[in-house]
């Protein structure tokens, strides 16, 4: 069995260190990487370039993407990742201070497994990282068939 890994498409700094804050707070012992646009997630994903290494940097079990990103969005990360990438069924949670209509529809008509709107606060952060504890890496079977040994018990 291996853990986890999480990565986030996050270009704002502060979110980044936020997130990481958050998920000790949350004990969650998953592996959580951060990239800041959607052309570093691709070289990720593909493992290459400073990605290449798959011990420091693990295929990704689920991707928090920010729709806002500089150059490529990530709505259309989310189009290449569903549509061309060798990983089209990871789960993705999109993770963006956006909460329009048309959003939220673009990112599951994009193929996004989950929408949530940035919470305005760490506790709230915190709140939504438990809730992802339980539901999606406790409970949720993922296509690769992972398990996070490090949450179970």
């Amino acid at each position: 069995m291996k853990t986890l890994s999480i990565l986030q498409v996050e270009d704002t700094e502060e979110d980044v260190l936020l997130m990481e804050y958050a998920f000790n707070e949350a004990g969650i012992q998953s592996v959580l990487r951060s990239v800041p646009h959607a052309e570093a997630a691709m070289a990720y994903i593909l493992g290459q370039r400073q990605y290449a290494e798959r011990n420091e940097f693990p295929e990704p079990s689920l991707l928090l993407l920010d729709l806002k990103l500089p150059g490529m969005s990530g709505l259309e990360l989310l189009d290449w990742l569903r549509n061309a990438s060798p990983m089209p069924k990871v789960p993705v949670i999109v993770f963006t201070s956006s909460s329009q209509r048309q959003d939220v529809q673009a990112a599951y008509d994009a193929g996004a497994n989950a929408f949530v709107t940035k919470p305005s606060g760490i506790d709230q952060l915190v709140e939504f990282l438990e809730a992802l504890k339980v539901f999606w890496l406790r409970y949720t079977q993922f296509p690769t068939g992972l398990v996070n040994p490090a949450i179970r018990g």
